[in-house]
């Protein structure tokens, strides 16, 4: 599936590198992942750092997002249709949805092969460190060393969707499935930040020249009762970026909390029908 960034010739793996013929060369490091993002910024100065990552990989550790990471798993058998596919994880991250999209397809004998994309150098290291059956690459997801229509399935959790990027490689007949805040998500965790919480907008979500096909919800509750947890899965989300003073003290006071985590599943399709509104499979919430 993948393409030298430099000339977009197709890459072959020859042992520890990737090379195309015009002779462009690129190392695989040790743990299994491969640096591809040409940029005058190195790998490890953009998207998360190994901090970030780490914090991140521990609370999910933590089991908080399971339903949501068995949920996607199930999606993407479904969407397999009994036959071995490519699949591209856009935005992987630590590879936490990956790795287990990976083994569950693998076990199924669904898996053809599962490339994880991420800017960040950090997040595709240690992704790569947990996961021997998907190459791990850095690189962004606007521009991916990806070629033409070679994926069957594109999955992207909470990350950006670059519509005209996903058109280029995914086959005719292929899907992408997203991942996004569903209207309750993290609803109680506003409420003691913000003193006008806001619920997210379900019906924002598009991707120019596809179609959805197909809409579910994940909704339940988790308690934390450790600060650091909270604090960590407030820094997971943009509400981070633009929070006032006062908010983040009043989230640092925090000790405990139950919270809402609701999610929903958006299959997109190029050149197929859409699927009425009240045909749609409306999922269940636990």
């Amino acid at each position: 599936m993948l393409c030298c960034p430099k000339c977009r010739q197709p890459l072959r793996k020859a042992e520890q590198t990737f090379c195309c013929s015009n002779g462009h060369s690129f190392d695989i490091a040790a743990s299994g992942y491969c640096n591809l993002l040409l940029s005058s910024r190195s790998g490890d100065k953009v998207g998360d750092d190994k901090r970030m990552v780490l914090a991140r990989r521990a609370f999910l550790d933590r089991g908080y997002y399971q339903p949501l990471a068995d949920a996607v798993c199930m999606e993407m058998k479904e969407l397999a249709q009994e036959k071995a596919v490519s699949v591209i994880d856009a935005g992987c991250g630590e590879g936490y949805y990956t790795r287990q999209m990976a083994q569950s397809l693998q076990e199924c004998g669904l898996l053809r092969q599962m490339v994880g994309v991420d800017i960040s150098k950090s997040a595709t290291q240690y992704a790569a460190k947990r996961d021997k059956l998907t190459q791990y690459i850095t690189a962004s997801t606007y521009q991916m060393p990806v070629r033409d229509q070679s994926a069957d399935r594109i999955v992207s959790l909470f990350a950006p969707t670059p519509a005209q990027e996903f058109a280029r490689v995914l086959r005719p007949d292929g899907a992408v499935l997203c991942v996004v805040p569903g209207e309750m998500h993290l609803w109680e965790l506003k409420c003691a930040v913000y003193d006008i919480p806001y619920r997210n907008r379900e019906e924002k979500h598009r991707m120019e020249g596809f179609v959805l096909t197909d809409r579910k919800h994940v909704e339940y509750t988790v308690t934390m009762d450790r600060p650091e947890d909270i604090q960590t899965l407030f820094a997971m989300t943009p509400y981070s970026h633009r929070t006032p003073a006062e908010g983040k003290r009043r989230l640092h006071a925090l000790e405990s909390l139950t919270v809402t985590l609701s999610f929903v599943l958006l299959t997109f399709r190029l050149g197929q029908g859409a699927v009425p509104e009240e045909k749609r499979e409306k999922g269940e919430r636990g």
